[in-house]
C-alpha cells in the first residue's frame, strides 16, 4: 500500500508540475518573439534608411552636379539623331536556358525514389 501510495503521490506532483512548466516554455518562447520582432524592425528601419540613400543618390540633379564637378563632364555641344530604315527583327532569338522545359526533358529528370513511386498500384 505504501508503495502504490507513493506512485500516487508522484503521479500528482508531476501532473502538478507539467503546468509549471508548459507556462515557463511560454514565456521563453514570447521572450525570444520579441527579441526577433526587435531585430526584424531594426533591419526594416535599416533597409527604408538604404532606401532613401538610394533614392537620393539617384536623383538626376546629383548625378548632373557629380558628372560636372567630379568628372568634369559638359553638356554636348551638338545633338546628332539618327534614322533607321530597317525594321524591328519580329522575333528576338532567346537562349535556351531561359525556355520553360519540356515534358519530355520533365520525365527524364525523374529522381529514382519518383520512379519508384510509379510502379506502386496507386490511382
Amino acid at each position: 500500500m505504501p508503495v502504490v501510495l507513493t506512485i500516487i503521490l508522484m503521479a500528482v506532483g508531476l501532473a502538478a508540475f507539467l503546468p509549471l512548466l508548459q507556462a515557463s516554455h511560454v514565456v521563453y518562447t514570447n521572450d525570444n518573439i520579441r527579441q526577433l520582432e526587435r531585430q526584424r524592425n531594426v533591419w526594416e528601419a535599416r533597409s527604408h534608411e538604404l532606401e532613401a540613400e538610394i533614392a537620393s543618390l539617384a536623383a538626376l540633379d546629383r548625378i548632373e552636379k557629380e558628372a560636372r564637378q567630379r568628372l568634369k563632364m559638359q553638356s554636348p555641344e551638338h545633338t546628332l539623331y539618327l534614322n533607321v530604315d530597317v525594321a524591328s527583327p519580329e522575333s528576338q532569338p532567346i537562349p535556351a536556358r531561359f525556355l520553360p522545359h519540356t515534358q519530355e526533358s520533365a520525365k527524364e529528370e525523374k529522381s529514382w525514389w519518383q520512379s519508384l513511386l510509379g510502379l506502386l498500384p496507386f490511382p
